[in-house]
């Protein structure tokens, strides 16, 4: 018997009703490839698969689990393949055309790392329905004012839509994690929210946050020789912390800096 890798951060679902489940939130796949990150044992496979996508791409790193998918490999002939793969370091472009869709329960060790480089080309996908820590999740969907609200919160949703659908106790996995989880379906806009530079507002998210409980009259001192010019460029008062500001606002703080 295969036992789950922890180091590659595997975490099986046991329940098709919940994989049917997931599968479904992804809409209507006849006409679309789709890309699943850590299969394992192809639960969640066998219900993408039975929502007849044109295509469906596996990613698995676990050479042990590859020979466990050779079945729905001849079942569905043509429609079904499985890599043998890190899928931090492969490039979807060159493997799967477009339109596609992301479903996967991802490996939590690199689900943010994973979702990260996926941004950095994102309207390669039509959509991403994602199983996250719920912690992860909740950062993702995350409102000014909030505790959970940051860099990824600000990243993913200035260039799409987010939803969290539901979430799982550890008790429908196998092994159990120590920590509930969520599905998040992630939509993809046809052009971001706002005109920013990407490198300067990551310049300014990293500086701000890794100083959450400062004002930004004082954190912003790291990346700027004049931040009262800065401040009112962008229209923001420095008394204001980082989770007070909306995405809109972050960008313009980003501009500013640019051309400061």
């Amino acid at each position: 018997m295969i036992k789950p890798n922890k180091k590659l951060g595997q975490n099986f679902i046991l329940s098709s009703d919940v994989t049917d489940k997931i599968a479904a939130l992804a809409g209507d796949l006849s006409e679309f490839n789709v890309i699943e990150v850590g299969p394992g044992f192809g639960s969640l496979t066998r219900s993408i698969l039975e929502c007849n996508p044109k295509y469906l791409l596996s990613i698995e790193k676990d050479e042990s689990l590859i020979s466990k998918h050779s079945s729905l490999i001849e079942n569905y002939d043509g429609k079904y393949q499985i890599l043998n793969a890190d899928a931090l370091h492969v490039k979807e472009q060159e493997l799967i055309d477009k339109p596609v869709k992301v479903i996967a329960n991802l490996p939590y060790n690199v689900s943010v790392v994973l979702l990260l480089k996926w941004l950095e080309d994102i309207n390669f996908f039509t959509s991403l329905t994602l199983m996250f820590q719920k912690e992860v999740a909740d950062r993702i969907v995350a409102v000014p004012n909030s505790k959970s609200y940051g860099r990824l919160s600000i990243l993913t949703q200035l260039f799409c839509d987010v939803k969290k659908e539901f979430d799982l106790k550890p008790e429908a996995f196998f092994p159990k994690p120590k920590v509930d989880s969520s599905i998040v379906t992630i939509t993809p806009l046809p052009a971001p929210r706002f005109s920013v530079d990407i490198c300067t507002l990551k310049k300014v998210m990293n500086t701000v946050f890794s100083k959450r409980r400062k004002m930004l009259s004082s954190s912003l001192k790291e990346i700027s020789h004049n931040t009262d010019a800065l401040l009112n460029a962008a229209e923001i008062e420095g008394n204001k912390r980082p989770e007070d500001l909306s995405i809109e606002q972050f960008c313009k703080l980003a501009n500013a800096l640019h051309i400061q």
